[in-house]
């Protein structure tokens, strides 16, 4: 082609024509403008279906992650129900007029478990990926909005989760961590025999009695307020799958 070219270049030059060779050469310019404006085209089609590519790739991701979050904040939310139920149950108990020291003691020294998993957590590879690689504009506007506003949701309930359970465990009495109880998984860090005898005998019944009822009261707030936004972080949750999904 380059051939095809010189040739007839090199005979309008022969024939010392200024105008048709200018002509030639305007035609020969627009040619290769052209060339390079259908390259460009090319190249832009290819970018084009690349990020394409990639925006799927990035949606599939995002929407696993998703639906790992909704079976996870089930799980968790099912969790605290069944904490909150017994939490309750020890309050009617100690509410009703026939209860007593003894009772607060069985409670105390055989059922309350003082302990649960403080961790508020979710599967935020992709959203974390998407954002620190700039592969967060690949999506239109209107969805790449409302995915940065589920990021920022996140964020913020996680954060909120946090400071309530941050609140919660810098306010536990230590005289009821530190209760030599005998119905949890920890069990085989306590004392046992005739000495754990002595010791709840021998306990301070209004120290007891301040800590325990404090301690439970305490994490039933706690437990009601984060299932409550772990029930909001499921809405947004599910409301963000059926935009992806669609």
């Amino acid at each position: 082609m380059i051939q095809f070219f010189r040739k007839i270049r090199q005979g309008i030059l022969s024939e010392n024509k200024f105008t048709k060779y200018l002509v030639y050469a305007i035609g020969e310019i627009i040619l290769v403008v052209i060339g390079i404006l259908i390259a460009l085209q090319i190249n832009n089609a290819n970018e084009n279906k690349k990020n394409k590519k990639s925006s799927e790739l990035a949606i599939h991701s995002l929407l696993s992650d998703l639906k790992n979050d909704k079976v996870q904040l089930v799980d968790e939310i099912g969790a605290i129900q069944m904490d909150l139920s017994i939490l309750k149950n020890y309050i009617k108990r100690l509410s009703n007029s026939g209860a007593t020291m003894d009772t607060l003691k069985q409670i105390a020294r055989f059922e309350y478990a003082p302990y649960f998993d403080p961790s508020n957590e979710l599967n935020r590879n992709t959203i974390i990926s998407l954002l620190s690689t700039g592969k967060i504009e690949f999506f239109n506007e209107d969805l790449k909005s409302k995915i940065l506003q589920h990021n920022s949701d996140q964020l913020r309930l996680l954060k909120v989760m946090d400071q309530n359970v941050a609140i919660f465990l810098n306010s536990r009495d230590p005289y009821v961590i530190n209760l030599q109880t005998e119905n949890s998984r920890f069990d085989s860090a306590f004392i046992k025999g005739d000495f754990l005898e002595f010791y709840w005998k021998n306990k301070n019944d209004i120290e007891l009695m301040n800590g325990i009822l404090s301690s439970i009261s305490g994490k039933i707030i706690m437990q009601e307020f984060i299932i409550h936004q772990k029930k909001t972080l499921l809405e947004k949750t599910d409301e963000m799958i059926s935009i992806l999904e669609e």
